[in-house]
């Protein structure tokens, strides 16, 4: 019996010399029972998306300024050698401006002169980036009161194209299609 108890005492010892090893080991491995194991799942955001939110807030922005009827806020939101095209029907003022000299006149006479200008029905396709620029294309109403016109109401396709400048986003383009114009006073309406 004697001899059974040593075996059983070496055996006890082994086990225990072996399980501090294996728990050694696993301690400079970092593996095994006793470790903790970490997952760290990265989500990262494209520059693309960055760029899509940023230009879509920059053109919510622009139809805010637009319906408060801020020209100032509106022409810090074009570039320095932005263009404006309208075309249609815009009462008199369809041509090409080019810098803040045309375009500043352009926006105090549409919407600036306007009282009450509001903007409804504003639809708005997803942002495109394409040849270089973030496109924007919506339509929108528009009515209001101007002192030449009379009440006045249109619908205006627009396409605004977006150019990263400094820490900005602006329109280096804008289209406005003028697809209706109505104002009370013969010979406005067209």
């Amino acid at each position: 019996m004697a001899v059974r108890g040593r075996e059983g005492v070496f055996i006890g010892v082994g086990a225990g010399v072996t399980l501090v090893i294996l728990l050694v080991l696993q301690s400079f491995i970092g593996s095994g029972l006793l470790s903790a194991t970490t997952t760290t799942k990265t989500t990262t955001v494209s520059t693309i998306d960055v760029h899509y939110e940023q230009v879509a807030s920059a053109y919510a922005n622009h139809l805010l300024l637009l319906d408060a009827r801020n020209v100032s806020g509106l022409m810090s939101g074009y570039a320095s050698n932005a263009t404006i095209e309208w075309t249609g029907m815009p009462g008199g003022l369809a041509g090409n401006y080019t810098g803040s000299n045309e375009i500043g006149p352009l926006l105090a006479n549409f919407p600036g002169e306007m009282v009450n200008l509001t903007l409804s029905e504003v639809t708005q396709t997803p942002v495109l980036f394409e040849g270089g620029y973030w496109r924007v294309n919506s339509t929108f109403d528009w009515a209001g009161y101007s002192h030449i016109g009379g009440n006045v109401s249109g619908t205006i396709a627009a396409q605004d194209s977006y150019v990263h400048v400094g820490n900005s986003w602006l329109i280096a383009s804008e289209t406005w299609n003028f697809l209706r114009f109505f104002c009370i006073y013969p010979g406005c309406s067209v």
